[in-house]
C-alpha cells in the first residue's frame, strides 16, 4: 500500500473551453490529501481524468507510475466513489455488492466484509431504493473499499450524510490512510476538511493554485471571524472605515480579524450580533487564494 498518485501537467479542453490547465501535484501514501475549489474549479473533472473516464487533452494521470487503463487487477490497487450508488433500486445492498464481487473475481466474503466496515450490516437485505441519500453514499464507499486497494479516490463524499454519518465517514478515512493507504477527496464542506486533511490541492479556473500541507495553509492564514448581525450595512460601513477586509459566505460576514476585534469594534458601534465566532484557518486561507486568483477561463467542474 505504497502507491503515490501522480499528475504531471493534466490538461482538459473541450472545444474552446479549458476544463483543466496544466494541473501537476503528488498525492501521497499514508495521507489524506484533499482537492478544493469552487463550483466550476475542476475538480471532477480532474478525478474522472485520473480514474480514465475523461481522455485527458495531454499529461498524465497515474497510480505507481501507470495509468488506470494500466493497472493490473484495477479493483484491488484502486477504490473510487464519484457518485452515490446508482445501482438497480430493486436489488439489496448485499447483491449489488455479490455482483460486484463476481464480476471483478474477488473473494466471496468481501460483500460481508465491507458492509460491516461502512455500518450496512444490518441493511445488507433491504433494497437500495429503500435507502436515504447517505446510506447510498455508503454503498457506494462499501463497494469502492471490496478490492481491499491501496488507493482511495472520493468525490464529495460527505454529500447526503447526517452529522454522525459525517463523523463516521472522517474517522473512516482516517484509520485507511493511517494503514499506509492513499486518499485523495473532493470537498465544499471546509470545516470537514480541516479535521481530517494533511495535505491540500487549491484548484481555480482549472488551474492548481496551492498544494501545501494543511498546517501550512493555516498558519498562513490567521486567525478571522464569522459574523452575523440584523445590520449588515452598518457592520460593512464599520469594518470598511477601520480598514478591515470582509467578504459575505451566505447570510454570514468573513471579517479578517480576529473576533475581539471585531466584537470590541460593533460595541463601539452599537452594532447588535447574533453570531461572532473565529474561522477556521484554511476557510481563511481558501477564499484568500479563490480571491486572489486572476479571472481567466471558467472551468468545467
Amino acid at each position: 500500500m505504497t502507491t503515490a498518485i501522480e499528475l504531471n501537467g493534466l490538461t482538459k479542453t473541450y472545444g474552446d473551453l479549458l476544463a483543466v490547465d496544466a494541473v501537476s501535484a503528488i498525492v501521497l501514501p499514508g495521507k489524506v490529501t484533499a482537492l478544493l475549489g469552487p463550483n466550476g474549479a475542476g475538480k471532477t473533472t480532474t478525478l474522472r481524468m485520473l480514474l480514465g473516464l475523461v481522455a485527458p487533452s495531454s499529461g498524465t494521470a497515474t497510480f505507481g507510475g501507470r495509468r488506470y487503463v494500466e493497472l493490473m487487477d484495477p479493483v484491488r490497487r484502486v477504490g473510487a466513489q464519484l457518485e452515490a450508488s446508482g445501482c438497480h433500486p430493486g436489488w439489496t445492498a448485499l447483491d449489488y455488492l455479490r455482483i460486484l464481487t463476481t464480476a471483478s473475481r474477488l473473494p466471496a466474503e468481501a460483500p460481508k466484509r465491507v458492509l460491516e466496515e461502512t455500518g450496512l450490516a444490518e441493511a445488507a437485505r433491504r433494497r437500495v431504493g429503500e435507502f436515504s441519500l447517505g446510506m447510498r453514499q455508503r454503498l457506494g464507499l462499501a463497494a469502492a473499499m471490496l478490492g481491499d486497494p491501496g488507493v482511495l479516490v472520493l468525490d464529495e463524499p460527505t454529500n447526503g450524510l447526517d452529522p454522525p454519518g459525517v463523523r463516521w465517514l472522517r474517522e473512516y478515512v482516517r484509520r485507511l490512510a493511517d494503514e499506509g493507504r492513499t486518499v485523495l477527496l473532493s470537498s465544499h464542506a471546509l470545516s470537514e476538511v480541516e479535521l481530517i486533511a494533511d495535505d491540500v490541492l487549491v484548484l481555480a479556473r482549472g488551474r492548481l493554485i496551492r498544494s501545501a500541507k494543511l498546517a501550512t495553509m493555516r498558519a498562513e492564514a490567521g486567525v478571522g471571524s464569522r459574523v452575523r448581525t440584523p445590520d449588515p450595512t452598518a457592520l460593512c460601513a464599520a469594518l470598511e472605515a477601520a480598514g478591515l477586509v470582509s467578504r459575505w459566505a451566505e447570510d454570514e460576514l468573513i471579517v479578517d480579524a480576529p473576533p475581539e476585534e471585531v466584537g470590541e469594534l460593533c460595541a463601539k458601534h452599537g452594532i447588535v450580533l447574533h453570531a461572532l465566532a473565529g474561522t477556521a484557518g484554511l476557510e481563511q486561507a481558501f477564499f484568500r487564494l479563490i480571491d486572489e486568483s486572476p479571472e481567466e477561463e471558467v472551468a468545467l467542474s
